[in-house]
């Protein structure tokens, strides 16, 4: 089995997995933090997406029983769709802790498929299920609400920070030691240099508003789990505002830019 594991800084690799319908043309990245007290996944891929993340662990050298935490962005199918898989396959010593935004808790467990909106024009129906839910055997969903950030924090140093609108509990992470932002939909790497948001949503208006403040927070690294990855730091000043008219795909598609990464501002 291929090796999907890609590391991008001293602590935080990447396994791409596919997109839904077993596509990689928009690459999901599944987010992998080594820490003293084990390591942390931050989000899941699409359904089937497990045994091939559990096998890329195996050979960077990462045992893949050492998984204490999964820290889930929200309850959409190609992030919280191998969820059960891995928990399942990975049978650690004491069960995983996993952290979802209160919110989105009962739309995972639900188990039923919901309307999404896409494009914020054209409001087009899009019909999604979430994945299989973890067996409680080993595993603990744990609901984002004011125990649950303490709990995070206290155990993983992770700050999570409530971005709704991309679904109603979607949520950001920030880890403190090393400024990592693991921005789940909130923000993405349109290109190579373009961040931006996409244009799927439960709230568009709410969705704008979570992603300018996580473009205003002080952080180091950005890791978006759609599209284009980069391993550069880009602090406040190396933020550059986007400027002049869109391309015509950003129009025709609905996205909305924040900024752009370059070099530091005199």
């Amino acid at each position: 089995m291929k090796n999907n594991l890609t590391r991008l800084t001293d602590s935080v690799s990447a396994i791409k997995t596919d997109f839904l319908f077993k596509t990689r043309l928009l690459p999901t990245h599944v987010f992998v933090l080594e820490t003293k007290n084990g390591l942390i996944l931050f989000d899941t891929g699409s359904p089937g997406s497990g045994k091939m993340i559990v096998e890329s662990l195996k050979e960077a050298g990462f045992d893949p029983g050492s998984i204490r935490a999964i820290c889930l962005s929200h309850w959409h199918r190609d992030h919280a769709g191998s969820l059960g898989e891995i928990t399942g396959l990975v049978k650690p010593a004491s069960g995983v802790d996993i952290f979802i935004g209160r919110p989105d808790l009962p739309l995972l467990t639900a188990q039923r498929p919901r309307i999404l909106r896409f494009h914020p024009f054209l409001n087009i129906p899009v019909r999604h299920r979430p994945g299989r839910l973890p067996s409680p055997s080993n595993s603990r969903l744990i609901p984002l609400d004011s125990a649950g950030y303490a709990t995070l924090d206290r155990k993983y140093g992770i700050k999570a920070i409530p971005t709704p609108g991309h679904t109603p509990g979607h949520t950001a992470y920030l880890h403190r030691e090393t400024g990592s932002l693991f921005s789940g939909c909130a923000l993405s790497l349109l290109n190579r240099d373009i961040v931006g948001m996409v244009p799927i949503f439960h709230d568009r208006k709410e969705q704008i508003r979570s992603g300018q403040r996580l473009a205003e927070l002080d952080f180091r690294y950005l890791f978006p789990v759609h599209m284009f990855l980069r391993t550069d730091e880009i602090p406040l000043a190396k933020r550059l505002p986007c400027t002049g008219k869109k391309g015509i795909m950003a129009r025709l598609m609905g996205n909305h830019l924040f900024f752009r990464y370059g070099e530091h501002a005199e």
